[in-house]
């Protein structure tokens, strides 16, 4: 604290003494006297600026839904509760949100040292999946680390405030001058935050017991893990089919499901097991756990009440929160089965467009029917008519089995459309997997298992031809090919050097896009320091990561470079910087859309093959990203990526 305190209190106190000096030179010659007082004067706005700058970054944002206690008395008795047995102030505001956590924010003066308000940040998943008494004990052991009274509290405060702070400037001196100190702090006070979370751990005893407390944390890490599949499994699909899904009974009834709970029990202790310490302030929950045994306090009562009987009317109230939990308004309500339905016929669609797309890209000399096809695959032409819709980073020892497996599964989609389409079969939920194809007789279709044998050894295609007559299935049956398919953004750096000029990186899922910085390099130094300059370089960099990218390709300086003409890539660390180098295929065929000076070539490094361009691209000290580019990049890169055996940047 007193650190803290003296980071403050330092500047003001060099600005006051420049002043006293200047007062007192000015009395004895007033030329001395005025220039010691224009160096006070731009000293103290120079000092004004850099702590203006920095007291005003790291607000948390409101995020959530604001939850009170006349709405859900049940809750906010819980939550009184937990607080005096955590001898710690209740929050001013609960506010429910989508994520499978529970955070306790501040809004603070001075980086931490005086408190406006708090807010419990508690998540909608966590109701589905525990008791009321587990989610006692996590509410126990969050309020317990992060309030309860005391300098140690108050000193986490303001860590967790200058951490804040750090993590929301973007770069200039600002940044980095108060980087240093926040580095400073972390490392003083990280065995003071882990006291705390073992504080938080106590009061979580006392509130819920050892064993109840031990079971909420494993259970914790499962619905994170949950919620990750449920999000990327069902969620996806009322995104893909604009239909409001039933949130939270869905995700229930996926945890409810015997498959889904075994294995998710078994990947959390993995989990755990695995877990590495990050950070010297946050032990790992498999070392929480090791204290937790010691404890012997056990609860006269426990309530195993699923944590949703705290909400009053669940049926009408969950909904509702939900929907104002929506960012966009994805259209309609629709019950699971009927999402699985849609989000199954919509799939199979664009994967039987994505085939006739691959089938007139190839070259090969058939109709891109299913009939046509199976033509191909029997004359031996299978791989050379599914090689457009390959990964073009694959490494060449796994060609083969990837010609197989996307050829079965583009194939195999296109069968089930075909039936879907003359209404011999449709999609069917099932909590424990993917959407089962269930034909108009009740029969599952395994679609792989049907196709596989087939592609593998294309002697059997007679064969699949005759069970697909047998089915119904329409040979003739075609979905027009599908469009180039909008690239997704993994992230974003900026800025970074290209051709001697700042652009915005973009990484996406197909190539990268450079956008000239038109940022000036005084506005970014400004950024650091001035609250509304850095709140609109936020904003322009959150603009750039929600414009479709083939909308931000239009703009005037776009460089595009797409992944299908990259030959290598090469990356090198150089200090905290990195360099990537680009050996591109730019001819008549390819499809990046690159400027001759930022192609030209390097006299000294030039490509071995003549066919190929070299392009550079550095990163800056300002360099800052948004989302995840760097894996992103790898991802895009594939085998084509050249790396260090250490490169910090990648892991």
């Amino acid at each position: 604290m007193a650190l803290h305190i003296g980071f403050l209190a330092v500047p003001a106190l060099l600005v006051l003494g420049l002043v006293g000096v200047a007062a007192y030179a000015i009395r004895y010659d007033l030329g001395d006297g005025l220039r010691a007082g224009f160096a006070a004067l731009l000293v103290g706005a120079s000092v004004a600026m850099v702590l203006r700058g920095v007291l005003r970054a790291g607000h948390p944002p409101r995020r959530g839904v604001v939850v009170d206690g006349e709405s859900q008395p049940q809750l906010w008795r819980r939550l009184r509760k937990v607080a005096e047995t955590a001898e710690a102030a209740r929050p001013d505001e609960l506010r429910v949100t989508c994520e499978p956590a529970l955070r306790w924010r501040e809004r603070t003066r001075l980086l931490g040292l005086l408190r406006r308000e708090s807010h419990l940040e508690l998540g909608l998943p966590l109701l589905a999946g525990l008791t009321v008494t587990e989610l006692s004990a996590l509410l126990a052991g969050e309020i317990g680390r992060a309030d309860g009274g005391g300098p140690d509290a108050l000193a986490n405060r303001i860590r967790t405030a200058v951490i804040a702070a750090e993590r929301d400037m973007i770069g200039g001196p600002t940044k980095w001058l108060f980087s240093g100190y926040a580095t400073l702090f972390r490392r003083i006070t990280a065995p003071l935050a882990r006291g705390r979370i073992m504080r938080g751990d106590a009061v979580a005893v006392r509130m819920a017991g050892k064993r109840t407390t031990m079971a909420a944390l494993r259970k914790q890490v499962g619905l994170e893990l949950g919620w990750e599949d449920y999000s990327a499994e069902y969620l996806s699909m009322a995104t893909r089919v604009e239909r409001t899904p039933e949130v939270l009974p869905g995700f229930r009834a996926f945890l409810e499901h015997q498959e889904r709970k075994h294995g998710l029990a078994e990947r959390a202790k993995e989990s755990i097991a695995a877990e590495e310490p990050a950070d010297a302030a946050l032990p790992t929950v498999a070392q929480r756990l090791d204290v937790l045994r010691r404890a012997t306090h056990e609860p006269e009562e426990t309530d195993d009440r699923p944590a949703l009987a705290l909400i009053r009317e669940p049926r009408r109230e969950i909904p509702a929160i939900e929907d104002r939990l929506l960012v966009d308004d994805l259209g309609a309500r629709a019950s699971w089965p009927e999402l699985a339905r849609l989000a199954g016929q919509h799939d199979v669609a664009v994967k039987a467009g994505a085939l006739s797309s691959a089938v007139e890209q190839s070259g090969v000399s058939v109709e891109p029917t299913i009939v046509g096809v199976l033509t191909a695959i029997h004359r031996g032409e299978g791989a050379d008519l599914i090689n457009p819709a390959l990964n073009p980073g694959l490494a060449p020892e796994l060609v083969d089995d990837a010609v197989v497996d996307t050829m079965t599964d583009l194939l195999g989609a296109a069968v089930v459309d075909a039936l879907i389409r003359a209404e011999r079969a449709q999609h069917e939920l099932d909590w424990g997997g993917p959407s089962t194809v269930r034909l108009a007789d009740g029969r599952a279709l395994d679609p792989d298992q049907l196709v596989r044998p087939a592609v593998v050894d294309p002697r059997l295609v007679p064969g699949l031809h005759r069970y697909l007559v047998h089915l119904g299935v329409p040979l003739d049956h075609a979905q027009p090919a599908a469009e180039e398919p909008e690239p997704r953004l993994s992230g974003l750096v900026s800025p970074v050097r290209f051709a001697e000029e700042s652009y915005d990186l973009l990484v996406t899922d197909r190539g990268m896009l450079l956008l000239p910085d038109r940022t000036r390099w005084m506005y970014r130094l400004l950024a650091g320091a001035l609250t509304p300059v850095r709140r609109s370089e936020h904003e322009r960099l959150e603009q750039l990561a929600t414009t479709p990218v083939n909308r931000l390709r239009e703009l005037e300086g776009a460089q595009w470079v797409d992944s299908r003409d990259v030959a290598t890539a090469d990356l090198r660390e150089e200090g905290a910087d990195w360099k990537l180098t680009l050996d591109l295929y730019l001819d008549e065929y390819s499809v990046s859309e690159v400027a001759p000076r930022a192609a030209e070539p390097d006299e000294s490094d030039v490509p071995e093959d003549e066919e190929l361009t070299r392009i550079r691209i550095r990163s800056l000290p300002d360099s800052g990203t948004r989302g995840t580019p760097y894996s992103g990049l790898g991802e895009l890169m594939g085998a084509r990526m050249k790396t260090p055996e250490k490169n910090h940047q990648f892991e």
